[in-house]
């Protein structure tokens, strides 16, 4: 039925051409699951936690895990994350929120003896929030996943361990980054 909507929306195609549908990307299928992200490495780590008995929770935390590891110059554990996962049994979608907060110790007072008073830089010590996603891992693994923490972080313990080939863009990427790490804040050289 998609297909057959998708093929008349197209009014070029006829009903001989090889591809019935608009995307130039084929669909893909499987049977014992499927996980996709920007590193295929951390796509395989979700598919380990799949064949390991594991559900689309775990998978997908593996998957944050392995990234963590892989392309730390994308995302980071002391980072937020959040999740939507939909109960299809009870036709549900429940939400985990790992959003940092500020640290309690930070107001106005503390920023303004800084000498801020227009913003604050953005490299800044004082931009840095409690980080939210551990916890949100931790609460999606507990809430909503068939196996342990320790089953989930594996494939990304072993990545960290072993070590991985690093993608041309990441290491540009992560290049990029350390004039920041190395210049920013009162060690920085």
């Amino acid at each position: 039925l998609v297909e057959h909507k998708q093929h008349s929306t197209r009014s070029s195609m006829s009903s001989s051409d090889p591809i019935p549908f608009v995307s130039r990307r084929s669909p893909v299928f499987g049977r014992r699951g499927v996980v996709c992200s920007e590193q295929p490495l951390a796509s395989e780590a979700g598919m380990r936690i799949l064949q390991k008995g594991g559900n689309a929770a775990d998978a997908a935390v593996a998957v944050a895990a392995a990234l963590n590891v892989t392309e730390p110059c994308s995302t980071g554990i002391g980072g937020d994350a959040f999740a939507l996962y939909y109960d299809a049994t009870k036709k549900e979608v429940k939400c985990i929120l790992g959003n940092g907060k500020s640290p309690a110790g930070l107001t106005m007072e503390v920023i303004e003896k800084r000498g801020y008073t227009e913003g604050i830089p953005h490299f800044d010590a004082l931009t840095v929030t409690v980080p939210g996603a551990a916890a949100a891992w931790t609460d999606v693994v507990s809430t909503f996943g068939k196996l342990s923490m320790s089953e989930v972080l594996e494939p990304a313990i072993e990545l960290a361990e072993s070590g991985f080939p690093v993608t041309p863009i990441t290491a540009y990427h992560w290049d990029k980054g350390v004039p920041q790490l190395l210049g920013g804040g009162p060690h920085g050289t």
